[in-house]
């Protein structure tokens, strides 16, 4: 049976969970402020057997503006990229995608990933483990109804990324929103609403 993570849990709504490949270091997002919008935290521990600490906000990264909402993170296996959600201004419109490079002691250099995003929300950015294939729920138009699980795949990861296509074989008229990927890219797990009530999927494929 599952149990709270007491160290990072509060009154407020928090949500989320990446953990970084080693087990040692877990992004999640909080409103637990009053007044403030939904922000971005990190907590770590000294060993996996270990309990994470407290957690505080992730540095360099939440938007200046508090009311904003910094959501969604999710840091890539190499541990060198944080990938979220933001309503910040500067966007396309509604929820966009944005990452922050880790630099050698914490992450910033934050930018918009505009060639994943768009005016509708696009949201929850899953990378597989050598950061080729991105994927994203959206409810971008071309969908087949409200959010829809979407992916775009690079040579390199000095290129951008190219225009998202629908991953056909999982998106329904309800609303699919992702929820982890497995290192060999051959694995997915994301809840639907299809059957009236939200629900855990997990798809599988063989290696390309």
């Amino acid at each position: 049976m599952p149990k709270p993570v007491t160290a990072v849990s509060t009154t407020g709504f928090e949500a989320v969970p990446s953990v970084s490949s080693d087990g040692l270091t877990l992004y999640f997002h909080s409103s637990h402020v009053t007044g403030e919008g939904v922000h971005l935290y990190v907590a770590t521990r000294g060993s996996r057997i270990g309990e994470f600490g407290a957690p505080s906000e992730v540095t360099n990264v939440n938007s200046s503006v508090v009311t904003d909402s910094d959501t969604q993170p999710f840091v890539t296996a190499d541990g060198q990229e944080l990938w979220f959600t933001s309503n910040r201004a500067g966007g396309l419109g509604g929820a966009d995608l944005y990452r922050a490079t880790w630099n050698g002691s914490s992450f910033g250099d934050v930018v918009a990933v505009t060639e994943l995003s768009t005016s509708a929300n696009d949201v929850v950015p899953t990378l597989s483990a050598d950061r080729l294939t991105v994927y994203l729920s959206s409810d971008r138009p071309s969908g087949t109804g409200g959010l829809d699980i979407w992916s775009a795949h690079r040579s390199t990861i000095h290129d951008g990324f190219p225009i998202p296509t629908p991953v056909a074989e999982l998106n329904t008229p309800g609303t699919e929103i992702l929820g982890w990927l497995s290192p060999d890219n051959c694995r997915i797990y994301f809840s639907s609403d299809i059957a009236g009530t939200n629900d855990i999927y997990v798809a599988t494929r063989h290696p390309m």
